[in-house]
């Protein structure tokens, strides 16, 4: 008698299905949904026969087991529902069946696609290249998923499609099409997945599924991950991975709920969205720093021009999304302690003694960098912008919310709430240096981070008062940090430097202050434009597509992965004479 290894075909299975949901996407309106659904459910029944009998197979390593365990989880429920649809409502629901099917085929993807990647991390003896793959494969396979005839209202060329798809990857929101008439209804739910996995990086969402396999992690696997949430501590990393996944999916809940509530008196007015499918995309743009929005002049649109209740939310979830992971974790810690301490006191009548340093001094850095970036910010678009941009908006409150926007989504996101046109010089140059400084460590948004300028800052004026050593709040900051930051910023200035050069070679009848403002733009992941974006040649459409994807992995990164050897360098064992270089 024939015995078929049913874990053997499942591998072959997994790309036929991968297709076809690309095929069902992409051609829906070429395939009857009947038949359609019929052929997912099908899929579905046979996976489910194969997962069943894969489980009673014996000498099954743990996290293989985990992962038929998972699989099989998400099919059941979706079949039961499926078959109760058919069988007890109508078929004109059958539409809410296929997107159903197409969910659960789609996790389970992600789930084989994480076990692949658990078994990627023990061959690869290299974590940055892993991390720099894995947002170009996205950026790619972006790119195809924008060029399916379901995706787009009119045919797209490549190169539009890799840049609409880069730029969401690395939730910039530099954009040469236009998202509220050149993508339809699908095409904005794949720009939006792309930005929710671009900000939380396809290994943090991997680490997520894997943290439930349940069969523990290698050290290497560990080593990966915290290198990717920018964790000196490879303990717990996994359980660090689910948090970070659980506070981005609750924080735009929450923002979602909020912007349904701020726009319930202009839902008539949101142009083609539903307002739940408007909050959601704006909640998940804002929070992931993506900067893209479904309004056909993004937030300059008259629908929210004035809406301060809405731009307001938009601005605290930049922020949230752009402190970074391990500051909001540190608050919480705070919070959470010293409500325990009041707690104690009380109602138990006890003294509970809180740990002496709760707040770490990168979370004060960070903290104190951000809030004076946006304080002053705040007052230089308001004073600079008065009687230009800001002149439409009436009220001193409305000019005041409109200037703190224009702060956070200037280092971040991208958000368009002025009229650029009617920027002077001033502001466009003062725009350009908050872009370069950014977001926090950590966090979604891109640029040097604001660490990195607040260590060169001090160590400048450390170097001025005559010390030779950065000292801040009697700690000492190791030189590696000290020169990292240098080498951060020189390596910027460089990178943008000739991005500006080429694109002013490719494209000589540009003006220069908006090549610069759009490089700046590109390599800071912030996304804000002058306006010439659509109009560039190709070529220096493929230069901010790199300046895109070096800022977003970051270039030291990089350089790191191609020159870095896993090796004890034979520099650890001598140490050379010093040598002084004559200096200013």
């Amino acid at each position: 008698m024939i015995q078929i290894n049913f874990r053997k075909l499942l591998p072959f299975l997994t790309p036929i299905i991968f297709l076809y949901i690309i095929i069902s996407l992409g051609w829906k309106t070429s395939i009857n949904t009947f038949i359609n659904v019929v052929i997912l459910i099908g899929m579905m029944l046979i996976l489910s026969f194969f997962h069943f009998f894969i489980l009673f197979e014996k000498k099954l390593d743990k996290g293989y087991k985990s992962m038929i365990f998972l699989s099989f989880f998400v099919f059941i429920p979706s079949l039961l529902f499926s078959m109760g649809k058919i069988f007890f409502y109508s078929y004109e629901k059958i539409t809410d069946v296929r997107g159903v099917l197409l969910t659960s085929l789609t996790i389970y993807i992600l789930i084989r696609i994480t076990y692949f990647m658990r078994k990627i991390y023990v061959k690869i003896n290299n974590p940055i290249f892993i991390f720099i793959t894995s947002f170009v494969f996205l950026s790619f396979l972006g790119s195809l998923f924008l060029m399916l005839p379901s995706s787009t209202v009119k045919k797209i060329s490549f190169i539009d499609a890799l840049f609409t798809s880069t730029s969401a990857v690395c939730v910039t929101g530099l954009g040469v099409l236009d998202t509220s008439k050149d993508f339809t209804y699908l095409g904005k739910v794949i720009i939006l997945t792309l930005i929710e996995l671009g900000g939380l990086g396809i290994l943090t969402v991997t680490s997520f599924f894997s943290y439930f396999f349940r069969d523990g992690f290698s050290f290497r696997e560990g080593v990966y991950i915290s290198n990717f949430l920018n964790t000196k501590t490879t303990n717990n990393v996994l359980f660090l991975a689910v948090k970070v996944v659980l506070l981005t999916l609750i924080v735009e809940m929450v923002g979602a709920l909020l912007i349904y509530l701020s726009i319930k008196n202009e839902r008539n007015i949101i142009e083609f969205d539903s307002p739940l499918f408007f909050s959601i995309f704006h909640s998940i743009s804002a929070f992931c720093n993506g900067g893209f929005s479904t309004l056909n002049k993004g937030l300059y649109s008259e629908s929210v021009r004035f809406n301060y209740l809405f731009q307001f939310i938009i601005a605290c979830l930049l922020i949230l999304g752009g402190i970074g992971f391990n500051i909001l974790f540190n608050f919480f810690t705070y919070i959470w302690l010293t409500l325990k301490k009041y707690f104690y006191k009380i109602f138990k009548d006890e003294y509970f003694r809180c740990p002496v340093h709760i707040f770490t001094l990168n979370t004060k850095i960070v903290l104190f960098t951000t809030f004076s970036l946006l304080f002053f910010g705040t007052i230089f678009y308001y004073i600079s912008e008065y009687h230009y941009s800001l002149s439409e908006h009436s009220s001193i409150f409305g000019k005041c919310i409109i200037s703190f926007f224009s702060s956070a989504t200037s280092r971040t996101a991208g958000f368009q709430v002025l009229n650029m046109e009617k920027w002077s010089p001033l502001t466009i140059l003062f725009t350009i240096f908050l872009m370069w400084i950014g977001a926090s460590p950590a966090s979604t948004g891109g640029g040097i981070k604001t660490s990195t300028f607040a260590l060169a800052l001090m160590n400048i004026i450390s170097l001025s008062i005559g010390k030779d050593r950065l000292e801040i709040q009697k700690k000492e900051i190791s030189s590696k940090s000290v020169r990292l930051a240098f080498a951060i910023i020189i390596l910027s200035l460089i990178i943008i430097y000739i991005s500006i050069f080429i694109i002013l070679f490719l494209d000589p009848k540009k003006d220069i202050l908006s090549i610069s403002f759009e490089a700046f733009s590109a390599f800071s992941t912030v996304g804000l434009s002058l306006g010439i974006t659509p109009n560039l040649s190709n070529g220096s459409k493929l230069v901010l597509i790199t300046l895109m994807l070096l800022g977003r992995i970051g270039v030291f990164n990089i350089m790191i992965g191609l020159l870095k050897r896993n090796r004890i360098n034979s520099s650890y064992y001598y140490q050379y004479p010093q040598g002084n270089i004559l200096i200013n």
